[in-house]
Formats: C-alpha cells, sequence, structure tokens
C-alpha cells in the first residue's frame, strides 16, 4: 500500500516507517530536520519536508489512495498546555486539511491510553464501556482526546474511513525518551517507586504496537473503530522499574514515596516549572501515570483483526538493553572509547 506518515523521526513513527518499506509498502515521512530526511532516504522511503504546526506545513504529503498515519505530537507528560494544543491538536488539524481533499483511503490515528482517567476494574478499560475523561492536569491526555475527536468529525464529514489506536505503555529498542527522562532521574537520585509499587502497567512492545498499526491501516473491518492496545502479562510498577534500570546499567531503585506525597511534590514542580518556563522530568501527570493500576482489555483488535502481543516483556527487555549498549558502544568508538566517555557521548546524542 502507499503510506504517509507524520511522526516518522519519533520512537513509534521510525519503526512503523522501516515496518512498512519491509513489507515493500511505499512510503512519504514528514520531516523537519535535514538529517532525518538524510537517514529516510537511506532506508528507502521519502522525505517530506514540513511542520504540523503550521497551516501548510504538510503540504505535498499525502497523495490520493493513500493509507494516512499519524503519529506526530507532543510525547511528554509535562509541559504548558499551549505546546500541546500547537503540537498535538493543531498539527492534527492541519493535517486533516492538508489530506482529507486528497481522499486518502483511511486515516489511522495513533491515540493513547492516557486518555482515560486513572478509574479501572478488573475488566480492563477500553474504548466500548470506558470513558474518557483525562485528568485536568494531564495535558496529555487531553490533547490525544482532543485529537481523537477532531479525526472522527472531519474524517466522517470527508467520508474517509478512520481507525483510533489507543495504546498502551509503549517501550523498547529505540527509545530516546526513556533516555532523555528516565536516566537523568536515576543518575541524579531522583528515581522512586510510587506506592507500594505493586500497580499493574499496561506494556506493549513497540513491534507489537506497529504490527497494531499495519492490521488498522489495511483491514476493512477497522473502519471506524477505536481499538485499545497493549500486552496481556501482568508486570508491575517496581518490576518494570527494575527491568528498566537493569536494561539501562543502572542500579536499581530502592526508595519509595507514597503517591499522595509524591502528587504533592509533582504538583510543586509544576506550578514553579510553568512559572519558570522550565520543563522538568517529574510532573502531576508522570507520577499519575506510573502509579495508576492499568489494565487494558485488547479483546477488541484481537477478535476483529487477529492482532496478539508476540513479544513477552522479559524478551522485550532483553531487546532494549541489546539496543542501548550497542548505543554506549557506538558512543564510546566516536568519542575514544572509555566508559566515562560513552556516558559524556551518550549524554549529547540524548
Amino acid at each position: 500500500m502507499n503510506t504517509a506518515v507524520t511522526g516518522g523521526s519519533g520512537f513509534f513513527g521510525g519503526a512503523l516507517v522501516r515496518a512498512l518499506l519491509v513489507r515493500g509498502d511505499r512510503v512519504r515521512a514528514l520531516l523537519r530536520r535535514d538529517e532525518a530526511a538524510v537517514e529516510m532516504r537511506a532506508l528507502g522511503a521519502e522525505p517530506v519536508m514540513g511542520d504540523l504546526t503550521e497551516p501548510d506545513g504538510c503540504d505535498g504529503l499525502v497523495s490520493e489512495g493513500d493509507v494516512v498515519f499519524h503519529a506526530a505530537a507532543r510525547v511528554d507528560m509535562s509541559g504548558r498546555w499551549e505546546k500541546f494544543q500547537r503540537m498535538t491538536i493543531d498539527g492534527t488539524r492541519h493535517l486533516l486539511a492538508a489530506a482529507l481533499p486528497r481522499r486518502p483511503r483511511r486515516f489511522v490515528y495513533i491515540s493513547s491510553g492516557g486518555v482515560y482517567s486513572r478509574g479501572t476494574d478488573e475488566s480492563g478499560l477500553c474504548a466500548e464501556r470506558t470513558p474518557a475523561r483525562p485528568a485536568s492536569y494531564n495535558f496529555y491526555g487531553r490533547a490525544k482526546l482532543e485529537a481523537e475527536r477532531l479525526v472522527r468529525a472531519e474524517c466522517e464529514k470527508a467520508g474517509c474511513p478512520w481507525t483510533i489506536l489507543r495504546l498502551g505503555f509503549l517501550f523498547g529498542a529505540g527509545n530516546r525518551a526513556l533516555l532523555n527522562h528516565f536516566v537523568p532521574l536515576a543518575e541524579q537520585n531522583r528515581l522512586f517507586i510510587i506506592g507500594t509499587g505493586d500497580n499493574r502497567i499496561a506494556t506493549l512492545y513497540i513491534d507489537d504496537a506497529v504490527r497494531a498499526a499495519v492490521l488498522a491501516g489495511e483491514a476493512p473491518a477497522a473502519a471506524g473503530k477505536i481499538y485499545d492496545v497493549a500486552g496481556d502479562e501482568r508486570v508491575t510498577q517496581r518490576e518494570f522499574i527494575d527491568a528498566t534500570t537493569d536494561a539501562l546499567d543502572l542500579p536499581r531503585c530502592r526508595r519509595r514515596i507514597g503517591r499522595r506525597l509524591a502528587l504533592l511534590g509533582a504538583w510543586l514542580v509544576d506550578r514553579v516549572s510553568n512559572w519558570a518556563n522550565h520543563e522538568s522530568h517529574i510532573s502531576c501527570a508522570a507520577v499519575a501515570l506510573m502509579s495508576a493500576d492499568q489494565m487494558v482489555d485488547a479483546g477488541r483488535i484481537r477478535t476483529e483483526l487477529g492482532w496478539r502481543p508476540e513479544v513477552s516483556f522479559e524478551e522485550g527487555m532483553r531487546r532494549t538493553r541489546d539496543w542501548h549498549r550497542k548505543l554506549r558502544g557506538e558512543a564510546a568508538r566516536r568519542d575514544g572509547g572509555g566508559s566515562a566517555a560513552a556516558a559524556s557521548a551518550l549524554s549529547r546524542l540524548i
């Protein structure tokens, strides 16, 4: 199939581009940086330079009959609302305005389980029965939900089939956001287990998420549907943090903090960060996400599209560890060798 992808230089979008190319699909990817365009050409994709935050920033991306995969967004749990508005909501509006007159075959929006509130039950979160009501401080989830509404309204108005994927807690090899946020907290001794650490994390390995997106783009049954996508293993917050620190060759976290105290501290950090126009690795939204008991019901995508998770949590973390060690090795070679040099070079990469 002919495809148009936004967010192609990001964690999910990059993995999707590579998977589509392996299938033999034609891929056109929207990019903002020249170096990213060079990498896309090397992979075999066609780069289209642009910026979704501009009204005409994606001209030339979508052609008639394309399947559009919209993965670009502000992927962060902190920051001012204006940034989420501009990158996630306005970016989606601009893409729809440019794409829909070109009559794409389908519009697939990559959303998140972050659109749900903290509450859950043993049946699991799912679009069919769980209201999407993100907390007021969860700018990421609020922006994603508003973008979902835009996709549904504008696609239905234009007669374009749409599909929305609400992904679980995405992890895996290639996740540079993990290096940007998790590593500094661990290295600065600011990483805590929140509460008892026994709450469940709805993990989803990157390759399984990409397979769900490909199915959503080509299966007739996926048109007009919202799918929740997550693995089915029971992984606790403590297990996730332990496995992540192991994969990144960091000491395990032994410090704990109560959820209420963590939320209070994060609220104070949010206020100071907004006042100083500074972004922090700590936020109310991040604390709430990590301490929530997450359980996702992915039954609909299993039944209707035949999707199932294929990469276990243990295997996914092994791949993450191998990727990180390879990254450190490459950084060390470029910087002359040695663990200190590797750390220094890696910090410049992220």
